[in-house]
């Protein structure tokens, strides 16, 4: 593995270079617009997972685990 890919993804707090100067390219509304589809999916899919880690719970406490993860609540 090379160096440049280890150092990548250990700073996963960081944007690359490459995706920011893409991003600058576009317009704010096409910047919302790719956050709030990220939002989507990553809802989508810890729904999806919450729900099959905990086939005991019911669609509101699958719905409640969800928000909380999303708001970074760590209760």
């Amino acid at each position: 593995m090379s160096d440049d890919l280890i150092r990548d993804v250990s700073r996963t707090d960081m944007v690359d270079s490459r995706v920011a100067a893409i991003l600058r390219a576009k317009s704010g509304m096409e910047r919302l617009r790719l956050a709030h589809e990220a939002w989507e999916l990553a809802h989508a899919r810890l729904t999806a997972f919450l729900a099959a880690r905990h086939p005991e719970w019911d669609r509101q406490q699958v719905q409640t685990a969800v928000a909380k993860r999303l708001s970074r609540d760590s209760s």
